[in-house]
């Protein structure tokens, strides 16, 4: 399997919402969803960029996507949002890929200083080796979105000579 985790393009925003919509997310976040595409490629407020999406591709066919974003809350703070893969190509560690790819472009961004970056999703062995943990009060988890809860990772300052590190 040839996979491609490649930063999305306005030329295939389509084809990535319908991966969206083929794995079966509601019109509300959908509407969301595609409102932070608009932004990533035009820009909102005079130019500014929150989230960036990302894609995995294989055989030029969009497979899942997903973004992170600097936090409106604080320069050392990131946030991952926006992740799906197709129902077909799910546990083949398409989303781990996805989780890497984005951990290594906040780093890129932030630079060699200590950062946070927090999802709110189910509990799962791919974010807790990657280093996220439950925020406080531990394990609460919200009813209407069924279970899922807020995680943090903490990534410490790069050793000198290095740029990253996970």
């Amino acid at each position: 399997m040839d996979v491609k985790i490649v930063n999305l393009t306005e030329d295939r925003r389509e084809e990535a919402l319908a991966v969206f919509a083929q794995s079966g997310w509601n019109k509300e976040h959908l509407f969301y969803v595609k409102a932070e595409m608009q932004a990533f490629f035009k820009g909102d407020i005079y130019g500014y960029i929150r989230a960036r999406f990302i894609a995995a591709v294989v055989n030029n066919r969009i497979i899942g996507v997903a973004a992170w974003a600097p936090s409106m809350c604080s320069f050392w703070l990131y946030e991952l949002s926006w992740a799906t893969v197709l129902p077909a190509w799910r546990h083949q560690g398409i989303n781990k890929l996805m989780l890497d790819e984005r951990l290594r472009q906040i780093r890129l961004h932030h630079g060699p200083a200590a950062f946070s970056v927090m999802v709110c999703t189910w509990e799962n062995p791919m974010y807790t080796r990657a280093g996220f943990v439950p925020m406080q009060p531990y394990g609460r988890k919200s009813p209407d979105t069924k279970g899922k809860c807020l995680l943090l990772a903490q990534f410490e300052p790069v050793a000198a000579g290095k740029f990253y590190e996970f």
